[in-house]
This record gives C-alpha cells, structure tokens and sequence, in this order.
C-alpha cells in the first residue's frame, strides 16, 4: 500500500525533476548564445519588426541575423520544438505543473501563459507567427499562400537538419531566402520562450517550491 505509493510518487518526482533540470542545461545554452546577448534585437527579430524609411525613393528592409550565427542558435533550439526530445516543451510545461500545481497562484498563471505560447511554436498547430507569403514568376499567378511557420519547418528540415528533396512540394516556389526569413522568425521566438521559462523555473527555485540541483543553473 502506502510504501509502494510513496515509491511511485518518488519517482515520478524523480522523473520530472530530472526533466527540468535538463531544460535548465539547455536552456541556460540559447541564454548565453550570442544572438542572444541583445534582447531587444532577439525580441525584434522574434516579432519580425520591418523597417520602413520614407523619401523619394522609400525603402522597406527587415534586418536579420546572420547565417552561421542562426544555424548555432537552431540546433541549441531545435530540442525544444522536438516532440521526441527529452526537453520537449510540452514535457517540460507538464514537470513544472507538477511542482506549481496549487503552489503560487502568480506562477501557475505565468506557467498557462507561457503553455499556449510554447504551443504555437509547434510545426502542427495551425496559428501562424507573423505572415503568410505567396510567390509567383512574373507575369505569371501566384501559387498557394504559406504561412511563415512551414517556411521555418521547411528551412529547419529541409536546409538546416537534413538535405530535404521534397521542400518544394511544401512551399512552393518559396526559395532558400524565404525559408531563411521564415526560420529566423520561428527560431527568436524558441529562444524567447526558453529564456522565458528559464527564468520561471529560476523564481519557482528560489521560493523554494523547485529543489533542483543548483549546479545546473550556474
């Protein structure tokens, strides 16, 4: 009875603990990344802000990160929209609720906050980040709208991962600079969600409803 519950609901403590310990490990890698140094640029490029300039000859211009620099930050991301990872988001959301469930009033509600924001993210939820594009030849029709998240999945699996021979058939005539675009939008808004929920699990360890090892946040 009772020896055996104690057993089993130790170790789905242990489980979930390990989990958020993971996630902090990982997540304190997009935090230090250099990308993320600025974080009024990173939230720039996570809310796709395009600049406009007026003028006899008015320029439209949307500034991004560099490649290399967005490969890095990708691959210290991908885990987290990765259903399949250890550190899945929805993983992490389910460990920590265990820990907050009428624990904080304040902190579970940030918890549901960053729960649907995390959600979006995912490659089959159907909300879309920003935009949707559609791309023609000149002169010719446009084909069919894609929205910015299946560019970014599109350049994630087909550009960045995998060399991906069926990336046409998902976004058209939608080339690698339109992928790239998409990517960088989905890719700002990953690591705003980790350094988000890093920072969630940071207060609920220091009001001590979290006993994680300490080490993993230094």
């Amino acid at each position: 009875g009772s020896a055996q519950d104690k057993n089993q609901a130790d170790a789905v403590n242990g489980r979930y603990q390990a989990t958020l310990e993971l996630f902090v490990t990982r997540a304190r890698r997009v935090e230090e990344h250099s990308l993320a140094a600025d974080k009024d640029k990173l939230l720039g490029w996570a809310k796709g802000i395009i600049q406009f300039q007026g003028g006899p000859r008015p320029t439209v211009w949307w500034e991004l990160p560099d490649e290399e620099a967005l490969d890095s930050l990708a691959a210290r991301c991908r885990p987290f929209v990765l259903n399949r990872d250890p550190v899945y988001h929805a993983k992490v959301m389910k460990a920590l609720g265990f820990f907050l469930h009428d624990q904080d009033e304040a902190l579970t509600r940030k918890l549901s906050a960053v729960k649907s924001s995390w959600r979006r993210l995912d490659a089959d939820s159907k909300e879309m980040l920003g935009y949707e594009s559609r791309v023609g030849p000149i002169g010719g029709s446009f084909g069919e709208a894609v929205t910015d998240k299946a560019l970014a999945y599109a350049w994630l699996y087909g550009d960045l991962v995998h060399a991906d021979e069926d990336v046409n058939e998902r976004v058209g005539e939608h080339n690698i600079d339109s992928r790239f675009m998409g990517g960088v939008l989905l890719i700002a808004n990953v690591a705003v969600q980790a350094i988000t929920t890093l920072n969630l699990l940071r207060a609920a360890q220091t009001q001590h409803l979290l006993a994680l090892d300490e080490k993993v946040f230094i």
